[in-house]
């Protein structure tokens, strides 16, 4: 069946992992200082040299470095997240509260299963807690007999950081369940009313362009992309309240300012892997704009800028991070990237 002939793929050690060293920051500039991967990484897998590399035979494949990566350097081959969230989205329509299961455990039960639960972000969790009507299990009793034990922790620091920053019962929606007695399995089955409630939320999904096809990979460092982190976010902070979408501008999004030593050379612009920055023409000549939601934080505009006059901070003080703003002149002492949160 195609279902597992996916798995067999996913589960496959062979190039589960793919790398774009377009995308790493430290290959794009290697005045950048970026380590997340690295310190992420503690089986010593990972390598940026000349290139970005991962050695399959130290790799225990966690995971850790898609979650870790701020700019999208790394995609796990197979993985749709989108899908994945459908599916669990459609069988609550049967069961309440699903159970979403590690592939490295095939006897286990689960409604769906995956790659190592270590790819969740702080993003992906967001995006759970949003596009899921009730609660979701995540099986992580199989953990600590893993050699990627300590994936268990990290989950639930990454639930209770999401829970703290923004306000929500992150934790009771997104629940881990490290003892299998505990779990709450219940099969799927559609009755009539079962079937229209699962078109229903298969048409929220589609509402919420949770289904787009527009994954074509971009492999260029002149191209824009958008890590997908990012993309995550974007879409779900639409659906939350005000209050939380400004507890979300204060700890997911970011914001440049320049100072009077811009010399206008825009190379900022060309260094900028996701097309947050861009150039316009106005009455007084060429202006830089910033659009919040396409940054990810790398701190590329600043470490290029020849002279110092690009600054970077997390948190956005506007109302819409959607929109280009026009950066004006500030004073100096600007922040710097090393002072951004990751």
């Amino acid at each position: 069946m195609l279902k597992d002939k996916v798995i067999d793929r996913l589960s496959g050690s062979a190039d589960l992992i793919s790398t774009d060293r377009s995308r790493c920051m430290r290959m794009r500039f290697n005045r950048n200082g970026c380590r997340q991967c690295l310190e992420q990484c503690s089986a010593g897998a990972i390598d940026i040299y000349e290139d970005v590399n991962i050695n399959a035979d130290k790799c225990t494949e966690c995971m850790l470095c898609v979650s870790a990566c701020p700019s999208g350097c790394f995609t796990i081959n197979g993985l749709d997240f989108y899908s994945l969230t459908g599916r669990l989205r459609k069988v609550q329509a049967s069961v309440q509260s699903p159970v979403l299961g590690c592939l490295s455990d095939p006897k286990k039960t689960a409604h769906e299963k995956t790659v190592c639960l270590g790819f969740l972000s702080e993003e992906h969790i967001i995006a759970l807690y949003v596009f899921l009507q009730g609660p979701l299990q995540i099986d992580i009793s199989g953990c600590t007999d893993c050699r990627n034990s300590s994936i268990a922790g990290i989950l639930e620091s990454r639930i209770a950081a999401v829970g703290g920053k923004i306000s929500l019962p992150v934790s009771e929606k997104i629940r881990l369940i490290r003892n299998k007695a505990e779990i709450d399995f219940h099969a799927v089955s559609y009755d009539r009313r079962g079937f229209f409630s699962a078109l229903k939320n298969a048409t929220f999904l589609k509402a919420s362009l949770l289904f787009d096809d527009d994954n074509e990979p971009v492999h260029a460092y002149s191209a824009k992309k958008l890590p997908f982190k990012r993309e995550l976010l974007n879409r779900a902070i639409k659906f939350l309240p005000e209050e939380t979408q400004v507890a979300l501008f204060k700890n997911y999004y970011y914001n440049v300012r320049i100072t009077g030593d811009c010399n206008k050379c825009f190379a900022c612009v060309g260094m900028c892997p996701s097309g947050a920055l861009k150039i316009e023409d106005n009455n007084t000549g060429r202006e830089l704009f910033f659009n919040s939601s396409l940054c990810n934080g790398c701190g590329l505009c600043e470490n290029f800028c020849m002279t110092g006059a690009v600054g970077i901070k997390k948190g956005f003080p506007g109302k819409n991070p959607f929109e280009f703003i026009r950066l004006k002149e500030e004073v100096r002492h600007l922040p710097t990237a090393s002072s951004v949160e990751p």
